[in-house]
């Protein structure tokens, strides 16, 4: 019989062009992710997208004519509630002109998670200690 681990999915849309000081929002998010040890995030750069509103202004400077400029950004961010929970601060001070979710996630527990479980455990515990 399966085994399932049910998590937490935090996703936030946001524009390529959102900047949280000199970085983009999004790098910005990952950052704090890291920091906050959350197990995992995806970004994802989108091939199109719009929102209700017009978004911060271009800021790359170096742009190739052929490349669609302010794309969208998705990111996915997975793990326990209580560890997903340290981000929404960040999220709900900073987030401009985007939108965040969640959602319940069930996980299959194959051998390769479960070791993960047992790694980030280990690393919340000890968090000076190198992997």
């Amino acid at each position: 019989m399966a085994e399932f681990l049910k998590i937490k999915k935090l996703t936030v849309y946001v524009g390529e062009d959102v900047f949280y000081g000199d970085i983009p929002f999004f790098k910005a998010l990952m950052l704090e992710a890291e920091k906050q040890k959350i197990a995992g995030c995806t970004a994802y750069k989108c091939i199109g997208g719009y929102g209700s509103e017009v978004r911060g202004k271009e800021r790359r400077f170096l742009i190739n004519f052929s490349d669609p400029i302010n794309l969208s950004i998705v990111l996915e961010f997975v793990d326990r509630e209580t560890q997903l929970e340290k981000l929404y601060p960040f999220v709900e001070e900073h987030l401009r002109h985007g939108m965040a979710e969640v959602s319940d996630v069930n996980v299959l527990v194959t051998s390769y998670v479960r070791q993960q479980i047992e790694k980030a455990a280990e690393r919340r515990k000890n968090p000076n200690q190198k992997n």
